[in-house]
């Protein structure tokens, strides 16, 4: 197994939580009977066994269903921030926020700063370029030296006792990444469900690196959580989520999402509230109000109404338009600014011709492994940096506060999930 295999912490266990809160079943309709996986891959390759059989992906069900979400709590946001970074620090003994100056980690931050709640460690990635990519503005790490860097500075007075880690690639550790495997075992970051397939190297390198390195006991990992996602059709609300936007570190046991407590699920709920009612009030269409997600002028629009730290525009715009163009793809050779760059700063150099060489190798293998479950573009061709194949989760309706699938969803049908 690589260093960067994904099941490298399926022994790591977590006293505080027997489950992940994030899994998939298939279900064989003929026998009735579901089985559950903790990879996607594995649940793709198994439902091919049986004639009919449907893929569920399972999303902090029982933590909602612990709620009635046709009712926004009364608690403010601010104050349900303030429970969830009280409810971490009480929960675990080491604390280690991994922070990239973004919307999402910042507000994460400010609940424990603001309130005077201690954090252990605070986890800052850098990614290689080359050595004569010097200038921020047009490297990987422009963020991390614009933005989040800065921002610690900011407040070093008043997080004096915390650590700062700045990780940061070097030559050699990509070259460990770009390893040219094409056995899944060994290939870098194989079961990534959110799409991380580029040429560049991604958080999971960090992730894995950072855990190798330590030993902590009780233990967690904090990102900046999932943002929401809303599904509205005749004038009925629902929230929902996909599993191509769970990041890799879910397949730790110590992971935890800062806006999804397995204790206090409410933040979450407060966050979906926000957002439809700064909807509401902005008059946005259906269209808007379902695609937004995908729009990247929106994005600044989009995390205020989820209640979002401020952060400047660099930090919010961090995919550009021609990002998801699926015409433009094959020439610009990019997912974002991040593995755009990468590309310019080091194809050039002999170390980065042998990393796109081992990268093409292993790409061309893992398309090969399961081919149907792929993303395409308009033409029908695999694209990597699309990724898998995404799965929603059940539909919480805001309206009756009953849970759905996609499609009872998206026909208004009022039948409550049973699966």
């Amino acid at each position: 197994m690589s260093n960067f295999s994904l099941r490298q912490w399926e022994n790591l266990t977590n006293p505080h939580f027997r489950d992940r809160p994030c899994f998939w079943t298939v279900f064989n309709h003929e026998t009735q009977a579901a089985t559950k996986f903790y990879y996607k891959h594995d649940a793709v390759v198994y439902q091919k066994l049986f004639p009919h059989a449907t893929i569920y992906f399972h999303w902090y069900e029982s933590e909602f269903a612990r709620l009635n979400v046709a009712f926004e709590p009364l608690e403010s946001h601010a104050e349900l921030c303030r429970q969830r970074a009280q409810e971490l620090r009480d929960t675990y003994k080491y604390l280690r926020l991994w922070f990239s100056g973004g919307a999402d980690s910042q507000t994460a931050l400010n609940s424990f700063v603001d309130n005077n709640i201690y954090l252990d460690e605070i986890v800052v990635v850098e990614y290689p370029d080359g050595d004569n990519a010097n200038d921020p503005t047009t490297t990987t790490r422009r963020e991390t030296e614009i933005v989040s860097i800065p921002a610690l500075k900011k407040i070093a007075h008043l997080i004096p006792n915390t650590k700062i880690t700045v990780l940061r690639a070097l030559a050699t550790d990509a070259s460990e990444w770009f390893n040219g495997s094409d056995d899944p075992a060994t290939m870098s970051g194989f079961d990534s469900v959110d799409g991380n397939l580029a040429y560049s190297i991604d958080q999971t390198w960090a992730f894995c690196k950072v855990n190798q390195q330590v030993d902590i006991e009780d233990h967690c990992d904090i990102s900046g959580g999932s943002k929401v996602k809303l599904f509205k059709n005749q004038d009925r609300w629902y929230f929902y989520f996909v599993d191509c936007a769970i990041p890799d570190m879910h397949n730790s046991n110590r992971y935890e999402d800062f806006f999804i407590s397995r204790a206090i699920p409410k933040l979450y709920l407060k966050t979906v509230y926000l957002l439809k009612n700064y909807f509401i009030r902005q008059g946005y269409s259906d269209n808007t109000i379902n695609d937004i997600t995908g729009m990247v002028d929106m994005q600044r629009h989009y995390n205020m109404g989820m209640g979002r730290a401020w952060v400047p525009d660099i930090a919010t715009f961090k995919l550009f338009n021609t990002s998801h163009n699926p015409f433009l793809y094959k020439t610009t050779l990019l997912s974002g600014w991040n593995s755009e760059y990468f590309y310019k700063n080091t194809i050039n150099t002999s170390d980065g011709q042998m990393w796109k060489k081992n990268y093409d190798h292993t790409i061309h293998a893992m398309m090969a492994i399961s081919d149907d479950q792929w993303n395409v573009d308009k033409l029908g061709s695999i694209v990597p940096m699309f990724g898998r194949k995404g799965h929603l989760s059940k539909f919480y309706c805001l309206n009756d506060g009953l849970a759905y699938d996609s499609t009872q969803a998206r026909q208004s049908i009022k039948f409550q999930v049973g699966i």
